[in-house]
């Protein structure tokens, strides 16, 4: 699997075999490729903003007419009334769509302040890659790649820190990190990098728009 990132929380998961590709949350914060084709699978992962933009899940839908969107109930709704169909995730889901197994559970969001402000969808993908969402949501399963968010107005580096050594992945790729300079992304990395319990899990920082490709 190939995995690029784009600004802020967007990922891009791309197959190995028939080179079909998966977008998590295209929002409003990231300005993506015109060339984006063989689209078929748009996860949003909740209703804010820095995930969630109509306009950029259009233009993709306008390249890739057949790609099946997913993501929460008031996503879904949302979308509704700009004639989008979209899947409303309302518990744990899972399906297969073209290379890719979906595993999609609705959680809350992490305290801003004091209580949860909406709904989040945990994703992982083929047991490649988890992502947590604006969550700190638990997954048992043994991944290739954790999505780390690294910084928002409800997070907490301490709070990072112990969910990423909770979660048994190879390989850890900062995300949620578009609020940060190059400084800050350097003191968020080297922080939580520095405090994982395995030394021996490799930390892939990745900037707007490189790839990796993850045997």
């Amino acid at each position: 699997m190939k995995l690029t990132k784009y600004t802020h929380s967007c990922l891009c998961i791309e197959s190995d075999t028939s080179h079909q590709k998966l977008i998590i949350d295209p929002g409003s914060l990231t300005t993506l490729p015109e060339s984006l084709i063989d689209v078929a699978v748009i996860v949003v992962g909740e209703e804010h903003f820095d995930h969630f933009s109509a306009d950029n899940i259009t233009s993709l839908l306008s390249k890739n007419p057949t790609a099946r969107v997913f993501s929460t109930p008031t996503v879904a709704e949302s979308l509704k009334k700009s004639g989008i169909a979209c899947q409303a995730i309302t518990g744990n889901y899972e399906e297969v769509v073209g290379d890719f197994q979906l595993s999609l559970a609705l959680s809350d969001h992490a305290p801003v302040y004091g209580a949860s402000p909406c709904k989040v969808l945990a994703i992982t993908v083929n047991d490649f890659l988890y992502c947590p969402s604006d969550s700190y949501t638990l997954t048992t399963k043994k991944i290739q790649v954790l999505a780390l968010p690294t910084s928002g107005p409800w997070h907490k580096l301490s709070e990072a820190i112990d969910f990423a050594n909770a979660i048994d992945s190879h390989y850890i790729v900062p995300t949620h990190n578009g609020l940060y300079n190059e400084i800050g992304n350097r003191v968020a990395n080297d922080s939580i990098r520095g405090n994982l319990n395995n030394q021996d899990r490799e930390w892939v920082y990745l900037k707007d728009g490189e790839s990796k490709d993850f045997a």
